[in-house]
């Protein structure tokens, strides 16, 4: 007869060989398929591999519920729980296979359900063994029967041992350590990931990605296995994890529209980034701004004088204000339930500042607000192992202008490259960069462009590998053109 126990010990196999192959997710790069399907992409088919584990848990529920079919005393219980169970592996397989960007709620639905797993296994073995137990007092089991029920008293300790075990493992996977690791990552060609209305299909132009997370014990023993692994421990004042992820998240949206926007700007169909005003970012509690300005306020004029960046302001706010001088301050500010913005005049007083007294404040935080001229949409793939970051920007420029160029601009080179892009087309710094000259080194790239201060450290993780340093996007077109294939 089939057991349940052997559905619920399937499911909890694949979750912990799940575990692993996510934190070992780099290996099999640079594999991919002969139409050109990298790595990255193979990854997105076999997360639907994931649903083993809950279908495998509401299978083995169902079995129960269908084999025991008593509702008497304690049998009911049994049966509840096994119902609810069902019902988790259901939803849980359903976020993945319908709904896997919602990875959140995935591990919430799985995390929950792993409990009432174990439970139903270690009742059921019990009652098995309260059975057994009976009948052996009894004296209703022959000779062989009666070594079945011998076997079947040790059922719950069977039960006991692999919670045990699932909890050691659990634990090495997953119990944060106080450190952060970084590892490599795999590449991603920027052609497939993004492609302009109207554009080419372009070259191969490779972006880099480094696993950068949270350390857990089982990372100390794949670095004794695997190179280019480094430890460095997490200052206490970081942020959450959740509150990183976001964060994460909003720079590689960011960095996708100031890609767009720069890469249309030297295709000539786009007028580029041009400075919009100061964003209000946060205001101090207790400052001439508190319950006058508000964060999400942008500041397009000062007593009547514009306002388009932060140099604006400080050069007026410098030459033309004293502390304690009042200033009226037009804004464009959002409406809390339209969303639509409405042009604002305020009145704030100002106050010397604290580290140069000679110098007026508002008491506020701002950031230049950027206006991003992208004329034609750009749709991007979603990739589960792409979470975010800018470091991907540069090459995003540069696929993107690829497929805005008639005949493309690689000429046949296998780009591959990293770093952050800026406003003005310059490439800025970015993390991990020998974990990431380690990944490209394992694939055919002809070349590898890094920002320039990081020339050093790359050679260091891959002196084989054909490393130039650039410092602006026109660098890397001017290299591309001059040694064509």
């Amino acid at each position: 007869m089939l057991k349940p126990a052997r559905y619920y010990l399937f499911g909890l196999a694949v979750a912990l060989a799940c575990l692993v192959a996510a934190e070992l997710i780099w290996l099999p790069a640079p594999l991919r398929t002969g139409s050109g399907m990298q790595w990255i992409e193979i990854i997105d088919r076999l997360f639907n591999a994931l649903a083993l584990v809950p279908l495998s848990w509401a299978f083995g529920a169902l079995l129960g519920v269908w084999q025991q079919r008593s509702w008497k005393s304690f049998a009911i219980l049994l049966q509840l729980l096994r119902l609810v169970t069902a019902g988790l592996g259901i939803i849980g397989a359903g976020y993945v296979l319908l709904a896997p960007e919602k990875l959140f709620q995935l591990f919430v639905v799985i995390g929950a359900a792993a409990p009432l797993v174990f439970m139903d296994m270690l009742l059921s073995e019990g009652l098995e063994r309260a059975r057994a137990a009976k009948l052996l007092r009894e004296g209703e089991l022959r000779a062989g029967a009666k070594k079945g029920g011998l076997t079947l008293l040790w059922l719950p300790r069977r039960g006991l041992f692999v919670l045990l075990i699932t909890i050691v493992l659990l634990l090495a996977l997953l119990c944060p350590t106080g450190y952060r690791v970084t590892y490599p990552g795999m590449t991603l060609n920027m052609n497939r990931y993004a492609h302009v209305k109207g554009g080419n299909q372009g070259g191969t132009i490779n972006g880099v990605l480094v696993f950068d997370r949270p350390a857990v014990p089982a990372d100390w023993l794949y670095a004794r296995l695997l190179p280019m692994y480094s430890f460095e421990k997490i200052p206490a004042d970081e942020p959450p994890l959740t509150e990183s992820y976001t964060q994460v998240v909003l720079m590689k949206t960011d960095a996708n529209s100031v890609a767009a926007a720069v890469a249309m700007q030297k295709a000539g169909v786009g007028g580029g980034i041009t400075a919009d005003g100061v964003r209000v970012i946060a205001v101090v509690k207790g400052s001439p701004a508190d319950q006058r300005l508000q964060a999400g306020d942008i500041i397009v004029h000062l007593n009547g004088q514009a306002v388009r960046s932060i140099a604006d302001l400080t050069a007026y706010m410098t030459n033309s204000v004293k502390p304690g001088d009042s200033v009226v301050v037009t804004l464009r500010r959002s409406g809390a339930e339209t969303q639509v913005e409405v042009e604002v005049e305020v009145e704030v007083k100002t106050k010397a500042s604290v580290d140069a007294p000679e110098r007026p404040v508002f008491g506020i935080s701002v950031q230049t607000e950027l206006h991003f001229d992208i004329p034609r949409s750009v749709g991007y793939k979603r990739f589960m192992a792409h979470i975010g970051g800018p470091s991907h920007g540069a090459m995003l420029t540069l696929a993107l202008i690829d497929q805005l160029t008639p005949g493309g601009v690689t000429h046949g080179i296998r780009v591959a490259g990293t770093g952050t892009i800026e406003a003005d087309g310059s490439i800025g710094l970015i993390g991990g960069i020998r974990q990431k000259a380690y990944a490209v080194s394992r694939t055919d790239a002809d070349v590898f462009f890094v920002p320039a201060a990081l020339e050093e450290a790359a050679r260091s993780g891959a002196p084989a590998l054909n490393i130039v340093p650039v410092k602006m996007i026109d660098d890397v077109l001017s290299w591309l053109s001059q040694h064509k294939k």
